[in-house]
């Protein structure tokens, strides 16, 4: 109901902005027509006087604060040009160009809100309400913010999951476009996850709830939205800064073209005077002002509605200048999803006494090749046993005590850094390794048995990287797996360097390798092994479909859905969007020059070079939402 108010009261608010506008800016024209045509007396003054109080009233006033204030600003500009052509005597002139400023300006705040509108648009997708099943069984209607974990929600035709979580029973196509950018309704039926924000099409679905309202995809992008407003641009603040030097200085000139010639030449006072007012008007920064705010966020806005949510302009401007950009494998490059293709014992116990070992030590990790060992482990009929103490290493392995024993488990490097390597065990490694699998060893002093997993690049990694090589980025690939193993993936993926048995501090050292070779640096990531890595690079990329909390929190921009194509479309659409920039920067400088050169010859009134500010601010505008083309 708030809501509704709320967006009441600012469509109120617009409708009266637009008529007083609309009925300002009549009057004005009327006034100055009414001067054209020769009419005496005081009805163009008070037509003028009326149009200037019912439409110009707030630029005046910030014009009069500028002044008293000491800062001078874009009001202050156009409140002169106003009390200048009153004092000349050309009172339609004035009505005409305050009135045609406040629109310009009311049009510019309409775009502004247009392209933030479409920016926040994920905020609203998720209803506040849920259905949910009672211990009882019955079904009653809370609030989402009441509702935990683990409990079951109902989701009928044609309404929006109003949380995270994964089907349980029923079966529907869901339009989740609005927050993966799939372009067509996916299928989901028991096992599958849904996102909060979600359309559900045709079939009534009984969903586990996986995160609370906090925790969802589309919580994750209201905090993003936050972060995005406030951080901007170089290019931003480098506009801002440059009107702050801009209006003084063109107040300036225009004060200069005023009285400089009557002064030095004795040329007639009133004429350049006029001629100085026209000077000051042409003067006003706002086109180049208001066109990169618009263009910026509009390409944020576009790249939200496809799914990828870029934390604020600044990570936009830096996404242009990548020259470099590096991929994790596990989960980022690969599915992640890894399956044991063989397990062998290295000793004379039968391997299930192992199982038994590896799974206990299994169960305690969340990581995608202890997941994998887990499942295998259970195929095999084997339980796990209590652990009495456990600890994990990031990148290398994990250890427990079993029995009063310390067994641990991790790669090739892992084995090596506790001694319990030998020749025969390299052989197993090298054999198994140049087949392209990974290799994960359970050993205490000496190997007990050898896992070894398999993986399988994405479908869309190839084209993802040829793309990115289209655009002259560098491509590496970082993994904490083996040589040959990185070796594989990266022929597969048609990725140019590949860095292998990394820890995720040395991720971290090679971005700044990179760096030092290309410049700017891009990372892909999903785990917590990449976070060192994201926070590193000069644009972290991780993904909110399956990615890690400290990856998605660390990274600068999030693909809401796994599609490494998206990435390019990135680079593509962030460097679209400096050229717009470029483009309206040089076209509203260009048409300045021409204006002034008119003003000075005394060829340009008032209204022409407010009608001509207007113009090119309108036509800079409808050229930075092009950038929202990805």
């Amino acid at each position: 109901m708030a809501q509704s108010c709320a967006c009441g009261e600012s469509c109120a608010r617009a409708r009266r902005e637009n008529w007083q506008i609309g009925v300002g800016l009549t009057l004005a024209l009327g006034a100055e027509a009414a001067e054209w045509l020769g009419v005496g007396g005081v009805a163009p003054a008070l037509l003028a006087a009326i149009a200037i109080a019912i439409a110009g009233r707030e630029v005046l006033w910030q014009g009069l604060l500028a002044l008293t204030r000491f800062r001078p600003n874009i009001y202050l500009l156009m409140t002169l040009a106003g009390a200048g052509a009153i004092a000349l005597g050309k009172w339609g002139e004035a009505a005409v160009v305050l009135t045609l400023y406040a629109l310009a300006e009311l049009l510019e705040q309409r775009a502004s809100e247009r392209s933030e509108r479409s920016l926040r648009a994920a905020l609203e997708l998720a209803p506040q309400e849920a259905s949910v099943q009672t211990p009882e069984g019955a079904w009653q209607t809370l609030p989402i913010a009441q509702i935990r974990v683990g409990q079951r929600i109902r989701v009928k035709p044609g309404e929006r999951i109003p949380l995270d979580g994964t089907v349980v029973a029923g079966a529907s196509a869901v339009d989740q476009s609005p927050i993966t950018g799939e372009s067509v309704p996916v299928e989901k039926s028991a096992g599958d996850s849904v996102y909060a924000g979600s359309l559900n099409l045709h079939g009534s679905l009984e969903v586990e709830v996986a995160a609370t309202a906090d925790e969802t995809l589309v919580a994750h992008i209201a905090r993003t939205v936050a972060q995005a407003q406030a951080r901007r641009a170089q290019v931003d603040r480098f506009m801002d800064r440059f009107a702050r030097v801009y209006t003084p200085l063109m107040l300036g000139l225009a004060t200069g073209v005023a009285v400089l010639p009557p002064l030095l030449m004795g040329a007639p006072f009133v004429e350049w005077l006029y001629r100085g007012l026209v000077f000051l008007v042409l003067g006003c920064p706002c086109a180049l002002v208001i066109s990169t705010p618009v263009t910026l966020l509009s390409a944020l806005s576009g790249l939200a509605r496809r799914g990828v949510v870029v934390k604020g302009a600044v990570v936009l401007e830096q996404a242009a200048g990548l020259r470099a950009l590096a991929f994790d494998k596990t989960g980022t490059l690969t599915y992640g999803k890894q399956r044991v293709e063989h397990a062998r014992s290295l000793d004379r116990q039968p391997l299930q006494s192992h199982l038994e070992v590896a799974l206990s030590l299994a169960m305690h990790s969340e990581h995608p090749i202890a997941h994998a060992i887990r499942d295998y482990c259970l195929q095999q009929g084997v339980a796990p046993r209590a652990l009495e103490s456990f600890e994990a290493t990031p990148g290398l392995g994990m250890a427990g005590v079993l029995d009063g024993k310390t067994f641990r488990m991790g790669n090739h490097r892992f084995v090596e850094q506790h001694d319990a390597c030998s020749k025969s065990l390299e052989a197993v490694l090298e054999q198994l390794e140049a087949q392209g699998l990974t290799t994960v060893v359970l050993f205490d002093h000496q190997p007990r048995a050898v896992f070894a997993l398999r993986d399988t690049v994405r479908p869309d990694a190839a084209e993802a990287v040829a793309q990115l090589h289209q655009l002259r980025l560098h491509t590496a690939l970082l993994t904490g797996d083996t040589r040959a193993t990185a070796e594989v993936i990266a022929q597969q993926a048609g990725i140019q360097e590949r860095y292998a048995e990394l820890l995720p501090h040395e991720k971290a050292q090679v971005i700044e390798a990179l760096r030092a070779r290309f410049g700017r640096v891009g990372m892909a990531g999903d785990g917590i092994n990449d976070a060192p890595a994201l926070a590193t690079a000069d644009v972290g990329i991780s993904f909110a479909e399956r990615g890690a909390d400290l990856a998605i929190e660390t990274a600068d921009i999030a693909l809401m859905r796994h599609n490494l194509t998206r990435i390019p479309a990135l680079v593509r659409t962030a460097r679209r969007a400096m050229g717009i920039i470029q483009q309206n920067i040089a076209f509203v400088l260009a048409v300045r020059a021409v204006f002034i050169t008119l003003a000075l010859m005394g060829q340009a009134t008032l209204w022409m070079a407010i009608l001509a500010d207007m113009g090119v601010t309108l036509l800079v505008i409808a050229n930075g939402w092009r950038a929202g083309r990805v």
